[in-house]
């Protein structure tokens, strides 16, 4: 039974399960509308910082803002929530009291995402997160929590993680063996900044960071360090390798540039568009190989299978129907982390200059392994740096130059982590080819 139709199901036995939105910009408005529209959910309550936006998020469903209950008092939320009357709050803690059924978080803030997703957790709220940048730093610690609580945490459906994870699924349930997880980008340039990448944000309307962590790669590489986060397979090299190739060869390249073994990386340009795709081989080959040529598959042994889109908060729903039905997160990370995204400078950085934000000025992110990683500054944690000392422009900026925001939530977890993990990154750092520390400069692809 497909998704929907589980929840038109579930809708019937249960009624309308209310769902509470972290968030009201480009990503959460797009999930409050598919709520509306979902069988057994609804989009009950918004938490924003700004009501207004939120405001505009249920008004454009067609909703009178009259009818609209804004308040942090949880008794008056509590009851405007029952009778089915849209709501609004300025603060995550009022989740603690309300009857919801799970929290849907699509801020892409590093600081208040945490916070937010760490205290839904705790108030025993199951999770779907569209907010990849810090589930690439705290993933793990998330899902742990989630356990301890009996809820569930998860990347949602429909951002490349997810898609690249529901591909792989489909493709290991017939048998094969995934070798290969790839986003798709069709350009590159590192240098990119919200003043240049400007026309790009006034064509897609999105935001000038948003657009610039697109253009800059940043987001790509975040994106495949959850992937790698959760399925144990790391990059190959610093930043990947961004393979250059098409449709028709893109086994045959990817089989060139990367070595024997399991691995995430990425192809540039081609006819890709904004796919995502797997390589896999079947342990039967000899056994298929007739009926995988015959299925235009090509001669394998290695299978190239590709989804060319992914529709983010459209595809919203088959991660509620996983949650809320069947409890079960749509990938979960149980090991430590084996890749974080290092922090690159853009520009010739300076003692005592605070660095701005993912898709700014000062930085862009290259995944690494996570012990190659080691002693570079996680670009997740950049807009809470300062600078002590001077990096060359493309440099990684090593930790050992800033000084980091400590009364930030995700800068203390993220050490505590690091902590944590301290013997494990020692002892694998010491068994590493030392070329392999240096930091890798991709070739810049013009937008």
């Amino acid at each position: 039974m497909d998704s929907w139709t589980r929840l038109q199901a579930f809708e019937r036995e249960n009624g309308q399960i209310p769902i509470a939105i972290v968030g009201a910009g480009y990503v959460a408005s797009g999930v409050v509308h598919v709520l509306e529209h979902t069988p057994g959910v609804r989009p009950a309550i918004i938490v924003n910082r700004t009501p207004a936006h939120a405001i505009k998020a249920f008004t454009d469903l067609g909703v009178n803002e009259d009818d609209i209950v804004i308040s942090d008092d949880p008794g008056i939320l509590a009851k405007a929530i029952a009778r089915q009357r849209p709501a609004i709050t300025h603060h995550y803690d009022v989740l603690s009291n309300l009857a919801i059924g799970a929290v849907v978080e699509a801020t892409g803030a590093l600081d208040y995402g945490t916070r937010a997703i760490l205290a839904s957790i705790e108030y025993g709220h199951h999770v779907v997160s569209y907010n990849a940048e810090v589930d690439a730093l705290l993933g793990w610690l998330f899902h742990k929590k989630a356990r301890e609580n009996g809820v569930v945490y998860t990347i949602a459906d429909g951002d490349q993680p997810g898609a690249l994870f529901r591909i792989a699924q489909q493709v290991e349930n017939m048998g094969f063996e995934v070798t290969t997880m790839l986003n798709c980008k069709r350009y590159l340039n590192t240098h990119q900044n919200p003043s240049s990448g400007a026309d790009y944000a006034a064509r897609d309307t999105t935001s000038s960071h948003m657009t610039t962590a697109f253009g800059d790669g940043t987001k790509m590489q975040v994106e495949q360090a959850v992937v790698a986060n959760a399925t144990g397979m790391p990059p190959s090299i610093r930043g990947m390798h961004g393979i250059e190739t098409t449709q028709e060869n893109v086994v045959r390249d990817c089989a060139a540039a990367l070595p024997d073994g399991k691995y995430i990386d990425y192809t540039l340009g081609g006819d890709f568009g904004a796919g995502v795709a797997v390589i896999a081989r079947h342990e039967n080959v000899t056994l298929h190989k007739k009926a995988l040529s015959l299925y235009k598959m090509g001669d394998g042994p290695d299978y190239f299978f590709f989804r060319p889109y992914h529709l983010v908060h459209l595809e919203l729903p088959a991660t509620l129907a996983q949650v809320l039905l069947d409890q079960t997160p749509l990938a979960s990370v149980t090991e430590p982390h084996v890749a974080e995204v290092v922090a690159m400078a853009k520009t010739d950085l300076q003692d005592g200059q605070s660095l701005d934000c993912i898709g700014g000025y000062t930085a862009y992110g290259l995944i690494d392994t996570y012990e190659r990683a080691s002693g570079f500054l996680p670009i997740g944690l950049v807009e809470f740096a300062t600078m002590t000392c001077d990096v060359a422009v493309d440099q990684a900026i090593p930790l050992a130059s800033v000084a980091l925001d400590h009364s930030k939530v995700v800068v203390k977890e993220w050490e505590k982590l690091r902590i944590e993990w301290g013997d494990r990154v020692k002892k694998a750092t010491r068994q590493l080819d030392k070329s392999f520390i240096s930091a890798r400069t991709p070739e810049l692809h013009p937008a």
